[in-house]
């Protein structure tokens, strides 16, 4: 459904209208302050909705269906919390979160833009990897396309699409970004296209704060048609609220007995608007059906076990070409990941 150009504040604490107004005005935008009737009727149009901590509860009672860009907003952290799993969304507490309010409504009123996040169902399963191949997939449809390491923990996006020594800044030269920053695509790696966001390899990199990975996504969403996250197996505070306001997110699932069993837990786990699995497939595996039924989502498409991908990667090559049966197969995977993710947003 296609989004329209309100901004909704459920609430009805006066302090709190005022101070959301103040910071909408100083981007030039206006708020409809709504009930909790009124947000359900504008529940899946309104380009962004802003939830009280007044109110929260009583939304949340209703069970409205996920989607993304809802944030929570108000001056008690503790109370927002309790409401972010139930409504799916990212928690701005006001005043020290209003550099980061203004930069979710600015990155919001930009260009149309998907969020997509790549989550692994078991260790080694190749999550990275895919994100790596479907954004070259999503360069070669002719999409402006990011890619953002969430993953201290990992080996390093630079390091799937053989950037490690790529000029350009990674995470620990990003960490002060706050609020609506510029256009940061001037001082980042691009690899055939993709620009990417990696994490640094110092001793001593610092932490993904909410703040820094909510300003730098903002910017990347005003330049870029489809920004793809990879955000671990384990994410940190930072990376689930990046994947909280997704417009999707693909899960990739093993076939093995163990992998499909590790696949339904971090399913049953997952927070966002809408997810799928996609299955890597392997020599005598059980079908790609009886995998998605299994994990208990949507199947999204599948994917093979190449060797030449890993191959590739020992080389220091971007994953699977574009005439590979892998590559082809991640093709396959974009073309229905991105129909998703613009029939939620």
């Amino acid at each position: 459904m296609d989004r329209d150009d309100e901004v909704l504040l459920v609430t009805a604490d006066g302090p709190l209208r005022d101070a959301v107004e103040a910071t909408a005005a100083a981007l030039g935008l206006r708020v409809r302050v709504v009930d909790v009737d009124g947000a359900l009727a504008r529940w899946p149009s309104a380009r962004v909705v802003l939830v009280g901590g007044d109110r929260a509860a009583a939304l949340a009672s209703t069970g409205p269906h996920r989607r993304p860009h809802v944030y929570l907003v108000g001056f008690d952290p503790v109370e927002l919390g309790t409401w972010s799993m139930p409504l799916g969304a990212e928690v701005i507490p006001l005043p020290q979160g209003t550099a980061w309010l203004g930069g979710v409504l600015a990155a919001d009123a930009g260009p149309d833009s998907r969020t997509v996040a790549v989550v692994g169902g078991s260790g080694g399963v190749g999550a990275s990897t895919l994100a790596a191949g479907l954004a070259l997939a999503a360069v070669r449809r002719g999409l402006t396309c990011a890619l953002v390491d969430l993953d201290p923990l990992g080996g390093g996006l630079d390091l799937v699409l053989g950037a490690e020594r790529a000029p350009g800044w990674r995470w620990p030269r990003l960490l002060g970004a706050r609020g609506e920053v510029g256009d940061v695509r001037g001082v980042l790696p691009v690899v055939e296209g993709v620009t990417v966001v990696a994490m640094g390899r110092g001793p001593d990199e610092g932490a993904l704060t909410v703040e820094s990975v909510g300003a730098v996504l903002g910017s990347l969403g005003r330049h870029h048609g489809l920004v793809l996250l990879d955000p671990g197996r384990v994410p940190l505070p930072a990376a689930r609220q990046a994947v909280r306001g997704a417009e999707a997110t693909v899960l990739l699932a093993g076939g093995g007995v163990r992998a499909v069993a590790a696949a339904s837990r971090v399913a049953a786990g997952l927070e966002g608007a809408g997810a799928g699995v996609v299955v890597r497939r392997a020599p005598g595996g059980p079908p790609v059906t009886v995998v998605a039924d299994a994990v208990g989502l949507p199947c999204w498409g599948d994917v093979p076990t190449d060797r030449r991908v890993a191959a590739d990667a020992e080389a220091g090559e971007p994953p699977g070409g574009e005439r590979s049966r892998w590559g082809k197969a991640v093709a396959r995977v974009l073309e229905r990941v991105w129909q998703e993710a613009c029939d939620v947003g």
